[in-house]
Formats: C-alpha cells, structure tokens, sequence
C-alpha cells in the first residue's frame, strides 16, 4: 500500500509526501489523498519534521547479548578472554535472537541499514529481512590455514550468496574478512576473487589498534592498507573498519582506490584504540561513514551518540574547534553511509529510496531549535525519533515497534542462557 505522509515539516516549510513503491513519489505543499488512484495509508506528522533516517556501516548486531560483559578490557584480552570463548557457545537460536533485537535497537534509533558481521549467517539474514531494515550482511571468515578450509569458504561463500539472493529484498551479501591478523592470504584471495566474480561489497576491520598495525609492518614490511593494497582488495568495493592508525600513506591508498572508512568512535575510545584523525581524513578525500560497532565495545546501537562523540573527538584530538563539523558528521551517518553502501537513499528527495524518520520537534534536545542539524548531532538522542520508515514501510511509530515485547524476553531468555 501507498503511505501519504501528511504535515510533515521539511526546513522551514510543511510538506505531504506520497511514497509509492518504496520510494518518494512526490513531495507538495498538499496532495489529496481522495485524489489518488489507490487509498494510501495516512500518517499525520503535525509537530514532527521529516528527515533521512541513518546507516550504521559497521556493526556486529548479535552483540547485543554481551552487552556489559568484559567492559573496561583492552581488546586483544577482551577478544581472547571473553569474547571469543563465548561466541564457542553460542547457538543459532541465540544469534537469531540476538540480531533481531539489535535490529530493533537500531530501528528506535532511526537506523534503517546496516553492515553487520557475524557469525550464522542464516539466522542473520533472517533476522535483519524480518525486523523490516536493509542489511548487507557478511560472515567474518576467520579460518585455519589448509586446502581443506580454504575448500570450505568457497563452498560457504557460494551458499550464502545464494541463500542472500533469495530473500526478495532489502537484504544483500558482503564478503567478509574479519582482519589481516586472523586471516591468511590465500584466503583473503579467495574472497577478492568471488566479490570481483559477484560484484559484493568487502568488509574488514582495518588497523584498529596500535597492536595490529605494529604487528603487522613487523610481519610483512607493510600497513594494513599497505598490504591490502598489495593484495588487490582495495577498490570501490572495500570498506574497512576503524582505521585509527592510518599513515598518510595509507589515506592516498585508501582514496586511489576509492575505498571506504567507517568511524566508529565510541568503540575506538572505549577501548583505547586510539583516536581516528577525522579531519586528515576529509583532507585526503576518504569516502567516510560512522558505525556503532557492536554492543560490547560500544555499548549502543545509536548514531546519534557517534556524531556526537566523532565531532567532540575530532575537536579535543586536533586543538580545533572547527574540526569535525556537525554538517558533515550529519552527512557521514546519512548520505553518505547509503552510499558507501551503494544505496540509493540518506536524502529527502521523489525518486530516492523511502528510508526517513520522523523526529519530535517538541524533544528538549530539539528546543528552542536555532540550528537543526547541529541540534540532531549536538543535543538530540534517540528519543526524538518517533517514527522509523524503511522501503517506505513504517517500522516503529510514536515509538512502538509490533512485536518488541516479545523479542526483548526472548533476549533476556538467550543471554541468561550464555
């Protein structure tokens, strides 16, 4: 069904919006919905403004049920020692369960896509496709050296491709590659190969600590986007995570190439990574997105949050006041993470994909409302947000999600069981 959007406040004037399709398709000062050829569904937005809703491109959803465990550890320890043992016991049940809540996490937060990385790909697809938002999904594919596992990922990349191409959409495969020190290079080769064959999107978490980046040069002679880039993954395709301990070398690299950096400051700081150099990074050109990471290095599923603390980080780590600007941490959570995941939504606009939310304009971080976008990065929480649209079908209205009561117990239940 058609949704007509009506009174919706977009800058300084009130507009209706027709979404037909799961796209915009048309924006007035009034469209009669008894003039329609079809009746659409109508929501009234009086009071509320009508903006482009997020994309969260580096997440690991399932997360969620660590959340508060392992906190203040470093993250080579927090990895070996709490993470990793527990992951061994996870279920698929609890991984299905997991992603859904951490999807609907992200839905009260105005999220409506996401790159997440986990493990069960199944039950992750079938999650993020059931909870309503656009995912591209990739499994981290840490694997053992050997012709027999290699053997493996080529027969679990085909399956599930195959298995993402089934859902009829909203849901897509990226090829994942948890990072170069859990990794080895006939493996990395491997996935280069089948996303070039598939046209995917790669994702990696890329020098994340000072560790990792260290370890590395001593290993090989190289950065990690050094040895990325001598592998033949860097292009348009790639996405890398993190990226606190990039040279200036390493952000040519990354712009030759056209590849892409996710953000994700609140995990970087809680953990001690470091601080991503925000501003060398728009110096160089680098297509840039902000992620939450998962729910046990972060410890939310908000981008609010991380426009915040990125704009905050930027400023205390450069002496600059003017780094890190509002307008383009804005940017990097809406426009341009659709686009660094090859989406065609992040702006209000006929034609553009029908991903938006409503925000309250009566929210206190929202008053007396001088400056929007610096309000919605400075002061606004995920508590404006009332109402989450994806594929111009609503989500979450005056902040209810169907079905949220049951997928919380059943959080409660799994994690309980952990």
């Amino acid at each position: 069904m058609d949704l007509l959007i009506q009174n919706a406040r977009m800058g300084p004037d009130m507009r209706d919006v027709l979404i037909q399709d799961g796209r915009f398709a048309r924006i007035e000062p009034r469209i009669d919905p008894a003039a329609l050829a079809s009746p659409p569904q109508v929501l009234d937005a009086d009071g509320l403004a009508l903006l482009p809703s997020f994309a969260n491109a580096h997440c690991h959803a399932a997360m969620v049920l660590f959340r508060g465990l392992g906190d203040d550890t470093p993250l080579h320890e927090w990895l070996n020692q709490v993470i990793w043992p527990m992951e061994r016991r996870l279920t698929a049940d609890q991984i299905y369960w997991g992603t859904l809540f951490g999807c609907q996490e992200m839905i009260r937060a105005g999220i409506t896509a996401v790159l997440d990385m986990y493990w069960q790909t199944p039950q992750c697809l079938r999650a993020i496709y059931e909870s309503g938002l656009r995912g591209c999904f990739c499994h981290p594919n840490i694997l053992p050296p050997g012709p027999e596992s290699l053997a493996a990922l080529q027969h679990d990349l085909e399956e599930h491709l195959a298995l993402a191409k089934s859902y009829p959409a909203r849901v897509e495969l990226a090829i994942g590659i948890h990072a170069l020190y859990t990794t080895q290079p006939a493996m990395r080769a491997i996935c280069r190969d089948f996303a070039a064959e598939h046209d995917l999107l790669v994702h990696a978490h890329v020098s994340e600590t000072r560790r990792e980046t260290d370890e590395c040069i001593q290993a090989t002679g190289k950065t990690p986007v050094e040895l990325l880039a001598s592998e033949g993954l860097l292009n348009n395709r790639f996405i890398g995570a993190h990226g606190v301990w990039l040279t200036d070398r390493d952000r040519q690299l990354l712009r030759d190439h056209q590849a892409a950096i996710v953000h994700c400051p609140s995990s970087n700081m809680k953990l001690a990574s470091g601080a991503f150099d925000e501003p060398a990074a728009r110096r160089a050109g680098l297509r840039l997105g902000l992620g939450s990471d998962g729910a046990a290095t972060n410890n939310r599923y908000d981008l609010f949050s991380e426009m915040r603390t990125a704009a905050l980080l930027a400023k205390v780590s450069s002496g600059d006041p003017t780094a890190g600007p509002a307008a383009g941490l804005y940017r990097a959570a809406t426009r341009d993470g659709f686009r660094i995941l090859r989406l065609d939504a992040g702006e209000i606009a006929v034609g553009r994909l029908a991903d938006c939310i409503l925000v309250n304009l009566d929210d206190s971080g929202l008053v007396p409302g001088h400056n929007l976008v610096s309000d919605l990065v400075y002061a606004a929480t995920p508590e404006c947000v009332d109402t989450t649209i994806c594929a111009g079908n609503v989500l979450m209205r005056q902040r209810r999600i169907p079905g949220e009561d049951e997928v919380r117990q059943a959080v409660r239940e799994a994690a309980a069981r952990l």
